[in-house]
Protein backbone atom coordinates (compact mmCIF):
# COMPACT_ATOMS: atom_id res chain seq x y z
CA UNK A 1 0.00 0.00 0.00
CA UNK A 2 1.57 3.45 -0.93
CA UNK A 3 1.74 6.04 1.90
CA UNK A 4 -0.71 8.79 2.36
CA UNK A 5 0.24 12.18 -0.13
CA UNK A 6 -0.79 14.11 3.02
CA UNK A 7 -1.59 14.41 6.71
CA UNK A 8 -4.74 14.07 8.60
CA UNK A 9 -6.44 17.52 7.77
CA UNK A 10 -7.21 18.45 12.10
CA UNK A 11 -9.28 21.41 10.97
CA UNK A 12 -12.08 20.50 8.10
CA UNK A 13 -13.45 23.94 8.41
CA UNK A 14 -10.24 25.39 8.06
CA UNK A 15 -10.55 29.04 6.35
CA UNK A 16 -7.99 30.23 3.86
CA UNK A 17 -5.52 33.69 4.78
CA UNK A 18 -6.66 36.27 2.99
CA UNK A 19 -10.14 35.44 2.19
CA UNK A 20 -11.89 38.14 4.53
CA UNK A 21 -9.18 40.54 3.78
CA UNK A 22 -5.40 41.14 2.36
CA UNK A 23 -4.14 40.82 5.83
CA UNK A 24 -6.74 38.37 7.86
CA UNK A 25 -4.85 35.41 8.95
CA UNK A 26 -1.60 36.38 8.22
CA UNK A 27 -0.78 37.89 11.56
CA UNK A 28 2.82 39.77 11.45
CA UNK A 29 3.95 37.77 14.92
CA UNK A 30 6.96 35.69 13.13
CA UNK A 31 9.65 38.05 13.03
CA UNK A 32 11.89 36.65 16.06
CA UNK A 33 12.17 33.79 13.99
CA UNK A 34 12.41 35.17 10.34
CA UNK A 35 15.68 36.61 12.66
CA UNK A 36 16.71 33.81 13.70
CA UNK A 37 15.94 32.09 10.03
CA UNK A 38 18.61 35.13 8.74
CA UNK A 39 21.31 33.98 10.47
CA UNK A 40 21.80 30.88 8.63
CA UNK A 41 21.17 32.80 5.88
CA UNK A 42 24.14 35.01 4.96
CA UNK A 43 25.21 35.59 1.44
CA UNK A 44 22.72 32.55 -0.03
CA UNK A 45 20.42 33.18 -2.35
CA UNK A 46 16.88 32.47 -0.73
CA UNK A 47 13.12 31.81 -1.04
CA UNK A 48 10.55 33.07 1.32
CA UNK A 49 7.23 30.50 0.24
CA UNK A 50 4.39 31.79 1.19
CA UNK A 51 5.90 35.34 2.25
CA UNK A 52 2.52 37.04 2.84
CA UNK A 53 2.99 40.85 3.68
CA UNK A 54 6.65 40.39 3.15
CA UNK A 55 7.75 42.18 6.52
CA UNK A 56 9.88 38.54 7.03
CA UNK A 57 11.35 38.85 3.74
CA UNK A 58 12.23 42.37 4.39
CA UNK A 59 15.05 40.57 7.05
CA UNK A 60 15.65 37.94 5.61
CA UNK A 61 17.23 40.65 2.20
CA UNK A 62 19.34 42.35 4.54
CA UNK A 63 21.48 39.14 5.17
CA UNK A 64 21.05 37.55 1.56
CA UNK A 65 22.52 37.45 -1.82
CA UNK A 66 19.16 37.99 -3.14
CA UNK A 67 15.82 37.28 -1.35
CA UNK A 68 12.30 36.59 -3.33
CA UNK A 69 8.82 36.04 -1.90
CA UNK A 70 6.04 34.19 -3.70
CA UNK A 71 2.65 33.81 -2.34
CA UNK A 72 -0.54 32.41 -4.11
CA UNK A 73 -2.33 35.60 -3.60
CA UNK A 74 -2.04 38.13 -6.15
CA UNK A 75 -2.91 41.34 -4.56
CA UNK A 76 0.63 40.66 -2.64
CA UNK A 77 2.58 41.23 -5.89
CA UNK A 78 5.23 44.32 -5.35
CA UNK A 79 9.08 43.95 -6.13
CA UNK A 80 10.55 41.42 -4.84
CA UNK A 81 7.18 39.04 -4.52
CA UNK A 82 6.19 36.76 -7.38
CA UNK A 83 2.59 35.36 -7.66
CA UNK A 84 3.56 31.81 -8.03
CA UNK A 85 3.20 28.37 -6.44
CA UNK A 86 5.82 26.28 -5.20
CA UNK A 87 5.86 23.19 -7.64
CA UNK A 88 6.17 26.07 -10.34
CA UNK A 89 9.43 27.03 -8.92
CA UNK A 90 12.86 25.62 -10.80
CA UNK A 91 14.59 22.69 -9.23
CA UNK A 92 17.42 23.44 -6.97
CA UNK A 93 17.26 27.29 -7.84
CA UNK A 94 18.29 28.38 -4.35
CA UNK A 95 20.55 27.89 -1.80
CA UNK A 96 18.09 28.60 1.06
CA UNK A 97 13.92 28.03 1.23
CA UNK A 98 12.28 29.68 4.49
CA UNK A 99 9.21 28.58 5.09
CA UNK A 100 7.97 30.49 8.31
CA UNK A 101 4.35 29.16 9.73
CA UNK A 102 3.14 28.31 6.29
CA UNK A 103 2.82 24.31 6.39
CA UNK A 104 0.14 24.69 8.77
CA UNK A 105 -1.97 26.22 6.21
CA UNK A 106 -1.35 23.64 3.58
CA UNK A 107 -3.90 20.86 2.92
CA UNK A 108 -1.48 18.18 0.74
CA UNK A 109 1.31 18.88 3.16
CA UNK A 110 3.89 15.82 2.27
CA UNK A 111 3.39 17.18 -1.95
CA UNK A 112 4.51 20.09 -0.26
CA UNK A 113 7.32 19.61 1.59
CA UNK A 114 8.94 17.02 -1.46
CA UNK A 115 8.64 20.38 -3.40
CA UNK A 116 10.68 22.36 -0.42
CA UNK A 117 13.32 19.67 -0.78
CA UNK A 118 13.51 19.26 -4.66
CA UNK A 119 13.84 23.70 -4.61
CA UNK A 120 16.58 23.79 -1.85
CA UNK A 121 20.28 23.04 -2.60
CA UNK A 122 21.55 23.56 0.85
CA UNK A 123 18.85 23.82 3.21
CA UNK A 124 14.75 24.61 4.71
CA UNK A 125 14.23 26.87 7.34
CA UNK A 126 10.81 25.98 8.80
CA UNK A 127 8.64 27.21 11.50
CA UNK A 128 4.92 25.87 12.50
CA UNK A 129 3.23 25.85 15.89
CA UNK A 130 3.68 22.78 18.31
CA UNK A 131 0.08 20.83 18.66
CA UNK A 132 0.75 19.84 22.08
CA UNK A 133 0.44 23.55 22.74
CA UNK A 134 -2.39 24.84 20.64
CA UNK A 135 -4.71 22.00 19.37
CA UNK A 136 -5.09 23.47 16.21
CA UNK A 137 -7.40 25.81 17.22
CA UNK A 138 -6.67 28.99 14.62
CA UNK A 139 -9.53 28.90 12.54
CA UNK A 140 -6.90 29.35 9.04
CA UNK A 141 -4.83 26.15 10.18
CA UNK A 142 -5.64 22.97 8.35
CA UNK A 143 -3.29 21.17 10.76
CA UNK A 144 -0.53 20.94 13.18
CA UNK A 145 2.41 19.04 14.10
CA UNK A 146 3.74 17.21 17.36
CA UNK A 147 7.75 17.05 17.19
CA UNK A 148 8.16 13.93 16.50
CA UNK A 149 5.19 14.15 13.41
CA UNK A 150 7.24 17.43 12.04
CA UNK A 151 10.27 15.44 11.76
CA UNK A 152 9.01 12.44 10.03
CA UNK A 153 8.18 14.20 7.69
CA UNK A 154 11.94 14.84 6.54
CA UNK A 155 13.35 11.85 7.79
CA UNK A 156 15.30 11.29 4.70
CA UNK A 157 17.39 14.20 4.76
CA UNK A 158 20.77 14.56 5.68
CA UNK A 159 20.45 16.66 9.00
CA UNK A 160 17.55 17.59 10.77
CA UNK A 161 17.78 20.45 13.78
CA UNK A 162 15.13 21.10 15.96
CA UNK A 163 14.19 24.22 17.87
CA UNK A 164 11.58 25.45 19.63
CA UNK A 165 10.58 28.65 21.31
CA UNK A 166 7.53 31.26 21.61
CA UNK A 167 5.02 31.93 18.86
CA UNK A 168 6.76 35.30 18.18
CA UNK A 169 10.31 33.40 18.07
CA UNK A 170 11.90 35.94 20.51
CA UNK A 171 12.62 33.25 22.92
CA UNK A 172 14.52 29.93 21.17
CA UNK A 173 16.28 26.84 22.77
CA UNK A 174 17.86 24.01 20.86
CA UNK A 175 16.19 20.63 21.28
CA UNK A 176 19.07 18.66 22.25
CA UNK A 177 17.03 15.46 23.83
CA UNK A 178 15.07 14.65 20.73
CA UNK A 179 13.76 11.84 22.29
CA UNK A 180 12.82 13.22 25.66
CA UNK A 181 11.47 16.04 24.26
CA UNK A 182 9.14 13.85 21.52
CA UNK A 183 8.09 11.67 24.91
CA UNK A 184 7.27 15.18 27.08
CA UNK A 185 4.60 16.19 24.17
CA UNK A 186 2.92 12.59 23.71
CA UNK A 187 2.60 12.50 27.64
CA UNK A 188 1.31 16.00 27.58
CA UNK A 189 -1.63 14.94 24.84
CA UNK A 190 -2.49 12.15 26.21
CA UNK A 191 -6.14 12.10 28.76
CA UNK A 192 -4.85 10.10 31.34
CA UNK A 193 -1.33 12.16 31.55
CA UNK A 194 -2.04 15.30 30.28
CA UNK A 195 -2.58 17.09 33.67
CA UNK A 196 0.58 15.87 35.49
CA UNK A 197 2.54 16.22 32.37
CA UNK A 198 1.31 20.37 32.58
CA UNK A 199 2.28 20.28 36.00
CA UNK A 200 5.60 18.70 36.00
CA UNK A 201 6.33 20.81 32.37
CA UNK A 202 5.79 23.95 34.73
CA UNK A 203 8.50 22.59 37.08
CA UNK A 204 11.41 22.48 34.47
CA UNK A 205 13.93 25.38 33.43
CA UNK A 206 12.54 26.99 30.87
CA UNK A 207 14.91 25.67 27.83
CA UNK A 208 13.69 21.76 28.45
CA UNK A 209 9.95 22.81 28.50
CA UNK A 210 7.67 22.39 25.79
CA UNK A 211 6.95 25.53 23.93
CA UNK A 212 4.69 26.67 21.30
CA UNK A 213 6.25 26.55 18.46
CA UNK A 214 8.83 23.90 16.67
CA UNK A 215 11.62 25.59 13.98
CA UNK A 216 13.77 23.08 11.79
CA UNK A 217 16.82 23.20 9.96
CA UNK A 218 16.88 20.69 7.26
CA UNK A 219 19.99 20.13 5.63
CA UNK A 220 18.82 18.36 2.43
CA UNK A 221 20.53 15.53 0.65
CA UNK A 222 22.29 15.18 -1.94
CA UNK A 223 20.52 14.08 -5.53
Amino acid sequence: MSPPNKSVVQNPHYRMAGDEGVAIGRAGTQGGWYEFAATFCVAHEVLDVGCGLGKGLEILARVARKATGIDQDERLERPGIIKMDLSEVPSKSVDTVVCIDVIEHVEDDHSFVQDLVRVARQQILLSTPNYTASRCQWPYHVREYMPHELNALFADQREVHMYKGRQFGDLRYKVTHYSAYVMLNKLRVNPTTGLLTRCYNKLLPVPARIHSHLFLRVVVAEV
